[in-house]
């Protein structure tokens, strides 16, 4: 954590206690909710909702706005995972909103409930809420929130088997963010619209957006972002245009190795040296980069690692259903890393995948 960061909690902690003390409540109250944002970048989930919780029941003490504070209260709670209880402040939200502010506290608590019903596994329930905070964010003008919707509707159609529509959302959340000027918003659903064409296959429309969002993504200084395409762009292209793999895989590889040293970088490393496997013809070439993507995926949390090496796994499985080369050695290596994850489920079902292509 940056240090600087924790010097700004403390400012804003000792000025909260200062305001509070001399009778300013109303300013104390809008520093708790700058107090929670800090708090959440920083990873004190606790921390902020211990803020956001204050903020509201301050101004419920002072009788003064309470929708605003629970519309707060209602996100930091979703951001810590407690959907139930990011709902129940949704529609508190809604049932104290005054008559003048009752449309913008409608279209948040729309967005807020869709999210935390999408994130709970409800998904027909959130379509419901995130149409609705799409339309009304959209008849008030507030380009955002509608930017915000369309990309949680956009994971709804993911989250369904849709990639195609998923993209379509991304690609308009994206033109409601530039219209917000909100830049690095925009710049994020392009990108993942580029992933989610990828996703569809849709050869056409992911290569003719991928430029411009690389270029968005290098201007706004977000090489993650670059590699995101690169690796997306990788995944079509073996599944799609297999002539064009290798050189797609490669510089997918290059773009990831590029990034510093970070937990999100490390998985995008793997990715692309796993997936180099496949994109080589080359038995000493597909075993070195095996070799280097297992290194690195065992670098992660044991499930992230689990994800990743599985992946290849079924992967490998298809090549081989395919009529595509596929050494026995490669695939008794992959079972051999999934078993020192420890997970004894997942390294008996691996085991059973090679011994059973074996006797094919």
């Amino acid at each position: 954590m940056d240090g600087r960061g924790f010097v700004r909690l403390a400012q804003l902690r000792a000025r909260i206690a200062t305001l509070a003390r001399g009778g300013r409540f109303e300013l104390a109250g809008k520093l708790l909710h700058e107090l929670t944002r800090a708090d959440l970048a920083l990873g004190l989930p606790a921390d902020s909702l211990l803020r956001a919780r204050q903020a509201a029941a301050l101004a419920e003490e002072q009788g003064g706005d309470t929708a605003g504070p629970l519309i707060v209260l209602a996100a930091t709670l979703l951001a810590t995972d407690e959907h139930t209880g990011a709902l129940e402040a949704c529609t508190a939200a809604l049932d104290r909103a005054t008559p003048s502010e009752r449309t913008r506290i409608e279209a948040l608590a729309r967005l807020v409930g869709g999210a935390a019903q999408r994130r709970a596994g409800r998904l027909r329930e959130a379509r419901a809420l995130l149409d609705g905070a799409r339309g009304a964010a959209a008849r008030i003008g507030e380009s955002a929130l509608a930017g915000l919707a369309l990309c949680e509707l956009a994971r709804v159609d993911l989250a369904e088997g849709q990639p195609a529509a998923a993209a379509t959302c991304f690609d308009f959340g994206a033109e409601f963010f530039r219209r917000a000027g909100q830049p690095d918003r925009a710049v994020e659903a392009d990108v993942l619209a580029v992933t989610a064409w990828s996703a569809a296959g849709a050869l056409d429309a992911a290569t003719e957006r991928a430029p411009r969002a690389a270029d968005a993504a290098r201007k706004a200084n977000r090489p993650e972002l670059t590699a995101v395409i690169d690796g997306s762009l990788a995944e079509l292209m073996l599944r799609h245009a297999p002539a064009a793999a290798a050189e797609a895989c490669a510089l997918a590889a290059e773009s990831a190795q590029a990034l510093p040293d970070q937990v999100t970088s490390r998985e995008l490393v793997a990715e692309a040296r796993l997936r180099q496997v496949r994109a080589s013809q080359d038995p000493i070439d597909r075993a070195r980069h095996l070799e280097a993507g297992i290194d690195v995926a065992l670098t992660l949390e044991s499930s992230r690692a689990g994800d990743r090496l599985g992946a290849l796994l079924v992967a490998l499985v298809d090549d081989r259903v395919a009529g595509r080369p596929v050494a026995d050695s490669e695939l008794q290596r992959l079972s051999v890393a999934i078993a020192s994850l420890g997970d004894q489920e997942l390294s008996e079902m691996a085991r059973g995948i090679v011994a059973e292509l074996r006797a094919g």
